[in-house]
């Protein structure tokens, strides 16, 4: 029993936080009218000086006209989501999208171990991309597990994408919500919280399936400002899928700061979660009690912005008083504060309503089992439970009995009973030991304590049999419901089945109330059930394999039906390319293009025929193309003969000048043998300088870069690569260098080295760069060469000398010829 008791309390605090959303259906319609509901009301209680609040708050102005939406609806195609789950999902989405306004957008996706986009972009929800786009969906197999840390961040840069103003952004989860293939740790949930506030997107979910996680779900829409839609067997597909619309469509705040009392401090690590119009946002926090029994009002004020726009909310409260019905808040705060709530799925009032079942509900089970503790004579632990059920519940009226029987037991009250007073529980016919039945003498006039202690234990053994008979009846019935159930679901549904068998045998194994014969009977019918149940398993996985392969056959059929549809319109692109070369006369390139078409359709008629027709043409076009050719050259080749043939006199010849004045004019001219239009620069003036030094090159397969390091040390002057030259012609700057030189200039040794490199270098930009010998060819220097005193002052000839000397050239070649 001891140790039964620290493992409750050691999972009491995670079971509340994964369990407050089982019985909560968050949506616009199932929430009272935003005129009904207060704007601000506070809950308050205090314990060993510290005081604990909730502030549940809604905006108290009204409500701007609702932005045009760009929405991401993230659908779930995981392996969970299939049968009624996925049929029900699919008729959601399809209402969703049929009660979206005209100027929203959408971008569909579906969800599993990725993201997969199925829209281009974001479509009109009644677009053809869009009805593409759900057929696609209907015809993918729910595969795999979900990945929901890579889902909302894929539509986050989905949305950001083709981000325009004016327009709101928001996420539509539908699935369970079960990452299972990417488990989100605070760390990255957090993160994720911060994006989306960053980037004004909100999260709305519709949770459906096997098994869902509504706690990450809640935790998602709590912290973006969205809404969570549970299940439920009362709603049809289509009904939910319209409210989830309108929440979606939702206007949100975005808080950016939060202002509380001195002393007041909240809880979130934001202070305050993005609040709606269509719910209240919760926020928690604590104080010294003293200061909140001397406070008579509270100011809140929050600085915010809504559709782009700041936005000032201020709320005034009177300080509620402290109650023990109240005594909830200091469990939630205390998980809160591990994390600063990020993983507390407080959703509204509705929220906090279930957190406040939950932990009453808790404190009542302690209260149980320390009734049997004390039943059994483990006093110790007894006593922890009913401090423990009192704590989270001082209103609970088990602990208050308990409590009682516990007083009559302190040290004086009474010797405590030995093991063997009370009989064990289901020990056989022997009766309990009640007060009553301990002596036939008439009782005094005043009971004795002991007397007292043992009619006391005997009411409470009293009371705790009778809860076990209970139990056991509740139990029995819980079983046949289950059994009952089962049976229905074996047609449809016999995994779900399955499991809810497994978990009342389960609990049928750990009951520890129940006698051996009703145990093994309970365990029988069940296992009765679920050999059934696996039989039908068997052959609906049986029917779905056949059905699955009947669709995948299809979908493959398909597939290659589109193929050939799109390769019969790429040889008519084709073929429509040909006949435009062949009008253009371009032979060689139509036949090129017959060939392709060729090849992607061998057995098309025609083809091959396209082929010989472009090359035969080509061919008799290049021979009359030679021919014309041919006549055109004998034609000109007589022309010229028949100029050679003019004679020409030799009056007035050519005078040149004595060899006296060319010499003169060559040692005039070797000031200006090259004038080099670019600027003098000392640093290159020094490389050119250092290019004739001498130098040592001992290298053994050393990097290119350490060649290069050496040089410049060694010369001082800068060496670079050129890094992109280089890569593109394949040549790393790790290329290995051996080389053993000496006694020969830079100059020579870069030579000798780059050489078998098949590179080069130049001095460009005042260092000497090493760079491919194309990249070299295009860096061109401009110089200049005067020319103009080797023009000779010629006198001007009459025409006839100039036509003279002009011929005699040609006579000369007359002659010669």
């Amino acid at each position: 029993m001891a140790q039964a008791f620290r493992s409750f309390l050691t999972s009491t605090a995670c079971a509340l936080v994964a369990s407050c959303l089982f019985n909560v259906a968050l949506c616009g319609a199932e929430q009272p009218a935003a005129s009904a509901r207060p704007t601000a009301q506070m809950e308050t209680y205090a314990a060993n000086g510290e005081a604990y609040f909730a502030l549940e708050v809604m905006p108290q102005v009204a409500e701007p006209q609702r932005q045009p939406h760009d929405i991401a609806v993230l659908f779930d195609t995981s392996a969970s989501q299939t049968g009624s789950f996925r049929k029900k999902g699919l008729a959601a989405l399809h209402q969703l999208l049929a009660s979206l306004d005209a100027g929203d957008r959408v971008a569909l996706l579906a969800v599993d171990v990725n993201a997969i986009g199925l829209t281009t972009g974001l479509q009109k929800a009644d677009s053809a991309d869009m009805g593409r786009a759900l057929g696609e969906l209907q015809r993918r197999v729910p595969l795999g597990s979900t990945d929901m840390d890579g889902a909302i961040a894929t539509a986050v840069k989905q949305l950001m994408s083709d981000a325009k103003p004016g327009r709101a952004r928001t996420i539509v989860y539908i699935g369970d919500g079960m990452s299972t293939a990417h488990l989100l740790l605070s760390d990255r949930l957090r993160q994720l919280a911060d994006q989306l506030v960053e980037s004004r997107i909100s999260v709305n979910s519709y949770s459906l399936g096997p098994r869902t996680d509504m706690q990450l779900l809640g935790a998602l829409a709590k912290h973006s400002g969205g809404m969570l839609l549970v299940d439920r067997d009362d709603r049809t597909g289509a009904q939910l899928g319209g409210l989830l619309a309108d929440a979606a469509r939702g206007t949100v705040i975005w808080p950016m700061s939060v202002e509380l009392p001195a002393g007041f401090d909240h809880t979130y690590f934001r202070g305050v979660a993005p609040l709606r119009f269509d719910r209240e946002t919760v926020l928690l926090g604590h104080a010294e009690a003293a200061l909140v029994a001397e406070t008579k009002k509270i100011d809140l004020k929050v600085q915010a912005e809504t559709a782009g726009k700041p936005l000032t909310l201020r709320w005034s409260l009177n300080v509620a008083k402290p109650l023990d019905e109240n005594a909830y808040l200091s469990e939630v705060i205390k998980i809160a504060s591990r994390d600063g709530g990020l993983t507390l799925p407080t959703i509204g009032t509705a929220g906090l309503a279930d957190l406040r079942w939950f932990v009453n509900a808790q404190a009542d089970n302690l209260a149980q089992l320390g009734q049997q503790a004390f039943a059994l004579g483990q006093l110790d632990e007894a006593k922890q439970l009913a401090a423990q059920a009192a704590r989270l519940d001082p209103l609970n009226p088990r602990a208050d009995v308990l409590r009682s029987a516990l007083d009559k037991r302190k040290p004086g009250a009474g010797a405590p009973p030995k093991a063997t007073a009370v009989a064990p529980l289901n020990a056989g016919p022997k009766p309990l030991r009640l007060a009553s039945q301990t002596s036939a003498a008439p009782a005094p006039a005043g009971p004795a304590p002991d007397e007292a202690e043992e009619e006391a234990e005997g009411d409470l053994l009293n009371e705790v049999e009778e809860q076990q008979r209970v139990y056991v009846q509740f139990l029995r019935t819980q079983v046949q419901n289950t059994v009952n159930e089962a049976s229905k679901m074996t047609g449809y549904d016999p995994e779900n089945a399955i499991n809810m068998l497994k978990l009342t045998l389960e609990t049928v194994n750990q009951a520890p109330e129940l006698d051996p014969a009703v145990r093994s009977q309970l365990r029988d019918k069940i296992e009765a059930a679920l050999q059934i149940a696996s039989r039908q398993a068997l052959i609906k996985s049986e029917n779905d394999l056949r059905r699955a392969q009947i669709e995948a056959e299809g979908q493959a059929r398909e597939r290659i039906n589109q193929e050939l549809f799109l390769q019969e319109q790429k040889v008519d692109q084709l073929m429509a390319r040909f006949n435009a070369l062949m009008d253009e006369e371009r032979y060689r390139d139509a036949e090129a293009v017959a060939n392709i078409a060729e090849a992607m359709s061998p057995k098309t008629p025609g083809l091959r025929t396209a082929e010989l027709t472009a090359r035969m043409v080509g061919y008799t076009a290049d021979i009359m193309a030679v021919v014309d050719a041919r006549h055109k050259g004998v034609i000109d080749s007589m022309f010229q003969t028949e100029l050679s043939h003019i004679p020409t006199p030799d009056e007035p010849p050519i005078l040149y000048p004595d060899p006296e004045v060319w010499q003169l004019l060559t040692e005039r001219r070797k000031k200006y043998k090259a004038v080099d239009l670019t600027q003098s620069n000392p640093n290159e003036a020094k490389i050119i300088a250092a290019l004739d030094d001498k130098t040592e090159l001992e290298f053994v397969d050393q990097p290119l870069t350490d060649v290069v390091e050496y040089l410049k040390e060694r010369h001082e002057i800068e060496i670079q690569l050129d890094s992109r030259a280089l890569s593109d012609e394949g040549v790393g700057s790790d290329t290995p260098v051996t080389r053993n030189i000496k006694g020969i200039s830079l100059r020579s040794a870069l030579r000798l080295m780059l050489g078998e490199l098949d590179l080069t270098y130049v001095i460009r930009n005042e260092v000497l760069m090493i760079t491919t010998k194309t990249e070299a060819e295009n860096m061109l220097t401009n110089k200049v060469y005067p020319v103009a005193d080797l023009v000779i002052p010629v006198r001007p000839p009459m025409m006839g000398g100039r036509m003279g000397g002009g011929m005699m050239g040609r006579g000369g070649m007359g002659m010669g010829f």
